[in-house]
């Protein structure tokens, strides 16, 4: 797997903060507003062509209380996994295409699908992810940190790398996410002490605490089993994984912390033995013009979802909902964002109403509109089985969400 070339990394980044730029101002920082730029673009190894396919930024997370079983609310709006469920969205379109014998990413491969050949993906970010990766060592000076704002105490709802704004240098960058109420926890003592590291943690949200974990342990979590998740595995000749992931200027950055957080940790299960793809890191020498600094202190209220399908997908998240959807259509499947659990599910049931072979494959006899999303994700043995190990051998443990998501959707017989 060749590396990109410092002018490829910032090429790719350029194109990112590019879009993003030509995005509408509704749901961008206002004034004093900071937030966070995820991108997932595709790569053409023969051509060197590239493309933005989704695009996320940043907003506050839902409290536990405030998840819905019936998948139309997002539980984490920050921006990495805005970009990757719109990649996902990207990615049903590109099997429905398949299906259909129309142009695609994918080439039908007995009854599933494969990714072409000359194809890659690349994610980007504007910084580090929140949670283990954001927990750096500071050594020498900090002049490329940014103005990232923090203080011994820290604000519920802050999840940024965090740098004292003193003259004199602490020894670590903290993050704002806890550690699982059930592990052990950081010390909070001075310096490099204050946190543990290569900890599971989740991130704090609106008023209570939430139950999605770091974006360090999700995009940890992707390169172990795969970004596609369990419904698109069913679909795939085999699992997608990210080879590059490139990481904006003007905040802290760290290789080794990266490769702590997301390949190591405390596993004694080696790299090679545990990964289908060893991805690589790189660093832009771009600065993301909306990053968290002195002048730009509160979060952003809303994440942009953009996604390349044919239709442009470009809506705002607030709260986990549509920004604009009235408090008397809140809970309309018809008023749910675009990558909302229950919108994927459908996509996912789409494509097996319109490719029986592979419906019959996965589901048998059974009708699509009976089967509760939850038992559908269960049916991909191959995935979930992946998934054990990854806890076992990497994370040791991980966040414990209720089984509330047995929604169904009525797609035909």
């Amino acid at each position: 797997m060749p590396n990109l070339c410092e002018t490829l990394v910032d090429e790719i980044a350029e194109s990112c903060v590019s879009l993003y730029k030509k995005l509408p101002k509704t749901g961008k920082p206002v004034d004093k507003e900071w937030t966070v730029l995820s991108c997932i673009v595709q790569y053409q190894k023969d051509t060197k062509m590239h493309e933005v396919v989704a695009l996320g930024t940043r907003s506050k997370c839902i409290g536990a209380t405030k998840m819905s079983p019936q998948g139309n609310i997002l539980n984490d709006s920050h921006s990495e996994v805005i970009a990757r469920r719109g990649f996902l969205l990207y990615l049903y379109e590109n099997v429905t295409n398949a299906v259909e014998n129309r142009q695609s990413i994918f080439l039908k491969d007995n009854i599933k699908f494969k990714l072409k050949d000359n194809i890659e993906f690349v994610f980007y970010s504007s910084q580090m992810p929140c949670g283990d990766a954001s927990i750096i060592p500071k050594t020498g000076d900090c002049s490329d940190i940014g103005e990232l704002i923090s203080g011994d105490k820290r604000e519920a709802q802050d999840d940024l790398c965090d740098v004292e704004i003193k003259k004199k240098k602490l020894d670590i960058h903290r993050t704002g996410a806890k550690c699982l109420s059930y592990n052990q926890q950081d010390l909070k003592e001075a310096g490099q002490a204050y946190h543990l590291v290569g900890q599971v943690r989740t991130k704090p949200g609106r008023g209570d605490r939430t139950l999605s974990v770091s974006c360090s342990d999700k995009i940890a979590r992707w390169i172990h089993c795969g970004v596609q998740g369990s419904l698109l595995d069913l679909l795939l000749y085999e699992s997608l994984f990210i080879k590059h992931f490139i990481f904006g200027s003007g905040v802290p950055y760290s290789d080794e912390t990266l490769h702590r957080a997301l390949l190591q940790r405390e596993s004694k299960v080696s790299i090679t033995d545990r990964l289908k793809v060893i991805p690589t890191f790189y660093k832009s020498s771009l600065i993301f013009p909306h990053v968290r600094s002195k002048s730009n202190e509160r979060p952003a209220a809303g994440s942009i979802v953009w996604v390349k399908t044919k239709n442009r997908i470009l809506e705002v998240a607030v709260q986990g909902k549509k920004l604009g959807v009235t408090k008397k259509r809140a809970n309309d499947m018809s008023s749910s964002v675009a990558i909302s659990k229950n919108n994927l599910y459908n996509k996912y049931l789409e494509v097996l109403h319109k490719s029986k072979d592979l419906k019959v494959h996965i589901c048998g006899e059974q009708s699509l509109q009976s089967i509760p999303y939850n038992e559908m994700k269960r049916k991909a043995i191959m995935y979930q089985t992946r998934w054990r190990r990854t806890k076992e051998i990497f994370f040791k443990s991980w966040t414990l969400k209720p089984d509330i998501w047995n929604f169904c959707i009525n797609i035909g017989p």
